[in-house]
């Protein structure tokens, strides 16, 4: 009992402390931490935000990126496709030129001599007679004679002569059109 009078006296001898500067101050430092957790609330939503931005830009960079690739293989093999056609074309480009080469050098040896020159013009004026009758305008220059049809028959006989020397050509190898 007695100390709970000291308590009484205690109490009744402390001046009254004015709490409203404390309270005052305490509502602020709670209004400063509110704010403080508004902006960090807001800078948390921006960071999210970019990040979603961020992910979004990547996918669509993926996405571009395998489109990329898939246009990129196309046009890969398209030019392989067209390098086969130029391979192919290269060939047989070879092949007419031995062909070509092949026919040249028939002529050449054709030619070679003036005896063959001879042989030649015979074998030309046996297969112009086997074409034409005795009817036909070049009969009589070449029944019985040699090189001089050119000169007198050409223009009755230039088929005939044309016929005759893809003919001959033909059975040495060598194609005229």
């Amino acid at each position: 009992m007695g100390s709970d009078i000291f308590n009484k006296i205690e109490l009744a001898n402390i001046p009254k402390l004015d709490l409203s500067y404390t309270t005052n101050f305490a509502s602020g430092i709670q209004a400063q931490i509110e704010e403080s957790n508004k902006r960090t609330q807001q800078i948390a939503e921006e960071a999210y935000n970019n990040r979603q931005r961020m992910q979004k830009a990547i996918e669509q960079t993926a996405t571009n990126t395998a489109e990329t690739n898939v246009q990129l293989q196309m046009v890969v093999e398209n030019q392989n496709a067209y390098i086969d056609v130029l391979k192919e074309q290269l060939s047989s480009q070879k092949q007419q030129l031995e062909l070509n080469e092949h026919q040249l050098t028939i002529l050449k040896n054709i030619f070679a001599s003036g005896e063959d020159g001879v042989a030649v013009e015979k074998e030309i004026m046996k297969l112009i007679q086997e074409q034409i009758d005795s009817n036909h305008p070049l009969w009589d220059y070449v029944k019985d004679k040699g090189g001089d049809i050119a000169v007198v028959g050409v223009t009755a006989g230039a088929p005939i002569i044309y016929g005759a020397i893809k003919m001959y050509l033909a059975s040495k190898g060598i194609s005229l059109p």
